[in-house]
């Protein structure tokens, strides 16, 4: 359902008027990163997984999933390679970039390593459910969204743009409400066992 970000970005990547400009290629590589992780490495840690490989999955969301990264490929492919316009700021562009960098290196850092976690405690407990626990477990009840939220904040910075910051908010407007659905959900699993000072997403905060 994440695949579009990779086929579609290098079918429509060649097409921009800055398709060979080494910055272009260079700012483009995170997000590349990020989605070959989520579409290739991912999924087959998931099959690795014996209780995952169990699990199903609604082909409606699927389906959703599929159509927004559609649209999104598109509009962060064309930006990135024919319409951003500010390549020749020297500085400007470079001090975005390093600290874009950081902030989505940091993010993808905490989105991977809280997934591997998850994925760990599947596969050793097979019959229930229990409390992650370890790394920013101890401050949030996912990380891993907390983790993706950074990337894309990461993102919006490095490109400087719209169409950037527009992820970043989707982003937030997707997770945030998911993260705090499953806050919930351990509460009422678990009851006086989660830590009460555990936030959802954000880091004693929310």
């Amino acid at each position: 359902m994440e695949s579009p970000t990779l086929w579609l970005t290098l079918l429509l990547f060649p097409f921009g008027r800055h398709s060979h400009n080494p910055k272009s290629l260079l700012l483009f590589s995170p997000y590349l990163l990020h989605y070959f992780h989520r579409t290739v490495i991912y999924p087959l840690r998931l099959l690795r997984s014996s209780s995952s490989a169990k699990t199903g999955f609604p082909m409606s969301i699927a389906a959703m999933a599929f159509t927004f990264n559609l649209l999104n490929a598109y509009i962060q492919a064309r930006y990135v390679s024919h319409y951003k316009n500010d390549y020749e700021d020297g500085v400007w562009f470079w001090l975005r970039f390093v600290i874009g960098t950081v902030v989505f290196v940091t993010g993808m850092w905490i989105n991977i390593t809280s997934d591997r976690t998850l994925v760990r405690l599947k596969k050793e407990n097979r019959g229930g459910y229990v409390i992650p626990r370890g790394g920013l477990f101890e401050f949030v009840s996912c990380p891993n969204y907390f983790g993706e939220v950074v990337e894309w904040l990461g993102w919006a910075v490095m490109t400087w743009s719209w169409a950037g910051i527009g992820f970043f908010l989707y982003t937030c407007s997707n997770l945030i409400p998911r993260a705090r659905a499953s806050h919930v959900w351990y509460g009422d699993k678990f009851k006086d066992e989660y830590p009460k000072t555990r936030k959802a997403v954000i880091p004693f905060v929310f």
